[in-house]
């Protein structure tokens, strides 16, 4: 897990989906200028992010292509994790279209006892990768649809819902979800305001 999200106390996603959110972070939204921070901009990020996980790999050995293919599925898997927010957003069907696509191409072999989707891929880092893409069928429905992403559009950080009626929208109450408040406060109150100066305006007249 990112250091930067200690701070947000967040429950722990149980096993495999853990390795589904240090991909998602990987995009960072919560910066001073909003723009955000992609932990993923060249191959040698990838290999360094797939060294930190357990896989042997050398900047040299990680293509553009297999750069691609994380970001791609990163986007697809974050734009399922918003409508795990809120059901009613939009569909970024590009986004699912070209995670479709991409991950279509990753070899992925039955296993027994119990019953599973493995990787089978030859290239190490497209064998994370598989594994991430396989990770939500190895937990059951109700499990993966609290894997969600922060509703604020310039965080859309991932994390695991672990409130009693899995009714979690913000990665954090302190950090987005305080943010979330005030906004409204402030809006709630522009509004009342003008209503206010509409009402004395007609009394005036």
């Amino acid at each position: 897990m990112d250091p930067r999200l200690a701070v947000l106390g967040r429950t722990p996603p149980p096993a495999p989906l853990g390795l589904v959110t240090d991909l998602l972070d990987t995009w960072f939204g919560r910066t001073a200028d909003g723009v955000g921070e992609d932990g993923l901009r060249t191959p040698a990020d990838l290999a360094t992010w797939c060294r930190a996980r357990g896989t042997a790999v050398a900047d040299d050995a990680v293509g553009c292509d297999d750069l691609d293919l994380a970001r791609t599925v990163r986007a697809g898997l974050r734009a399922e994790l918003a409508r795990h927010t809120d059901p009613e957003l939009p569909v970024d069907a590009e986004a699912v279209e070209r995670f479709d696509h991409a991950v279509a191409g990753l070899r992925l072999r039955v296993r027994a006892d119990p019953f599973r989707l493995e990787p089978d891929e030859e290239r190490v880092v497209r064998r994370l990768l598989a594994t991430v893409v396989a990770a939500p069928l190895a937990v059951d429905e109700r499990t993966w649809a609290r894997l969600k992403a922060c509703r604020d559009p310039l965080c859309r950080t991932a994390f695991y819902d672990g409130s009693r009626n899995g009714s979690g929208v913000w990665c954090s109450m302190s950090a987005c979800g305080a943010a979330a408040k005030q906004r409204a406060f402030v809006e709630r109150r522009r509004v009342k305001r003008a209503g206010e100066r509409a009402e004395s305006s007609e009394v005036r007249g």
